[in-house]
């Protein structure tokens, strides 16, 4: 969701994720492997790992998932080039033949099956000399044909001290779904968690900051009201829909 216009999520300290901070550069045809380590109170078995992938100017695209939910590929991301394996700590991508197209900033990302808790990412760049096209998708993990979501408005503005709300619709044949609200500040940080809302008519929520944040949601809509706005809310936001 574009949106001229957000605090911090503040993850459980036990929970996180790690990425070396160096570029990897590597020659067309390659393997190369990222590497992602992670922390959790939750066992393996709750876990769900997820990669993702943002080309400049573009929304970070789902890759795969690992874990709990069983295994995943988008569609456009085959297993036979992109593959992840959950180890006791860690998850590393393992990227073959690889491709022009590939270079691009790869986020991992930790997920607890427990009702309401956030995804954390953790950034990490894939270097090749050759610049992008900016990419944009508005598919998120759990997708398929069927599920969309697009924001109603591409830029919306407020005025500080104020109130504003955004928001997205969403269609899908699913009757469980999930909608989830991100925070993007730059290029150079993931996207930061705010909310998850149970839609189609469900009560459950997660809000962090419920003094800064609400939600409410539709079978067909979701919305993000951002209370008392700052200069620090101007960034790029994000909704999402997961199906189950």
């Amino acid at each position: 969701m574009g949106g001229r216009l957000a605090k911090e999520t503040v993850c459980k300290a036990e929970d996180k994720v790690t990425q070396p901070p160096e570029d990897i550069i590597a020659a067309e045809g390659d393997t190369v492997t990222l590497e992602c380590t992670f922390e959790s109170s939750y066992t393996t078995a709750q876990l769900n790992m997820l990669w993702y992938k943002q080309e400049v100017n573009g929304f970070p695209k789902y890759i795969l998932r690992r874990g709990a939910y069983g295994d995943d590929n988008a569609p456009e991301f085959h297993k036979d080039r992109f593959d992840a394996q959950v180890n006791k700590k860690s998850v590393p991508l393992k990227i073959q033949k690889l491709q022009l197209s590939d270079s691009a900033v790869y986020y991992c990302a930790l997920k607890p099956t427990v009702t309401g808790n956030s995804e954390i990412l953790s950034p990490l760049s894939l270097m090749d000399n050759m610049s992008l096209m900016a990419s944009f998708s508005r598919l998120f993990p759990g997708l398929i044909a069927e599920t969309t979501i697009s924001p109603e408005q591409d830029e919306v503005s407020g005025t500080e001290g104020q109130s504003v709300t955004l928001a997205c619709n969403y269609m899908t044949d699913y009757e469980y779904v999930d909608l989830y609200w991100y925070k993007h500040h730059s290029d150079l940080q993931a996207p930061q968690f705010i909310l998850w809302k149970r839609g189609k008519g469900g009560s459950s929520e997660h809000i962090p900051d419920k003094r800064k944040y609400g939600s409410q949601a539709s079978a067909t809509s979701t919305r993000l009201t951002i209370r008392e706005l700052t200069l620090a809310d101007t960034a790029l936001y994000y909704c999402a829909v997961e199906t189950q």
